[in-house]
């Protein structure tokens, strides 16, 4: 129990070192600032074409389905306001950050515990800021951009489905829109969404903790299972809060 209660210590420690150096201006040297650079582009830059897409579509299938089933049942004044607080308030954050978990967060992940395996020091010194610091900064970014790029999507694309093209439901749209995001509802999702990025940022990161022989033995299914289950913890406790 004392062991545990240790090692989840450490972590809480070390995700306070990250938070910290990605905070003070002194971390960003040159070689810091290119390897910042690096990460954004991988993580946020090349991710946003394809994801950006695939949200669009998501989204038009999703506000469809939900129309069609709303009409049905002669509730179609409530179909828009479900397609925003439950596809884009709910499941947006969630679908970002689980994609750059997989997608940039492996990467990163799989890199870090290669160099550790062969005993390179990163939770200390110009390695922590060189290569540990900007894979933190770059899923923190990605997650964030993801999820605000594909939640501005997800609204545009449901306004067509339901409205056309005409410009007279504007202003209705608009007035559903501030009501959904109020001002409780507006912080918690930019909270929601910050924490998730906070957690995909430092999970890969953490194997820079592991000894190198802990590192060489496999971390995906330990640091993945650990980043789930922090994801969940911050979706239900957001959840909790909304609705309380």
């Amino acid at each position: 129990m004392l062991r545990a209660i240790e090692s989840e210590w450490r972590f809480v420690r070390f995700f306070a070192l990250l938070l910290t150096a990605a905070l003070s201006f002194g971390s960003y040297r040159s070689a810091v600032r290119r390897a910042v650079a690096q990460a954004l582009c991988f993580a946020a830059g090349e991710a946003l074409p394809g994801y950006a897409l695939f949200s669009a579509l998501f989204a038009a299938v999703t506000t469809h389905i939900v129309a069609v089933s709303a009409a049905s049942y002669g509730l179609s004044h409530l179909a828009l306001e479900g397609v925003v607080r439950v596809f884009v308030v709910e499941l947006l954050p969630l679908a970002a950050a689980l994609f750059v978990a997989m997608r940039s967060g492996l990467a990163v992940l799989d890199h870090l515990a290669g160099l550790r395996a062969h005993g390179e020091p990163l939770a200390v010194g110009e390695a922590f800021l060189r290569i540990v610091l900007p894979g933190f900064i770059g899923n923190l970014f990605a997650t964030l951009l993801l999820t605000l790029a594909s939640s501005l999507i997800a609204l545009l694309v449901a306004y067509l489905i339901v409205y056309g093209l005409t410009p007279w439901g504007i202003a209705g749209f608009s007035r559903l829109v501030g009501q959904v995001f109020d001002p409780v509802t507006l912080p918690g999702f930019l909270l929601k969404t910050v924490l998730f990025g906070l957690a995909v940022g430092a999970a890969p990161a953490t194997v820079a903790l592991d000894t190198p022989r802990r590192a060489a033995a496999g971390s995906e299914m330990r640091v993945m299972a650990r980043l789930f289950l922090s994801l969940v913890l911050i979706e239900g406790a957001s959840l909790i809060v909304l609705h309380l």
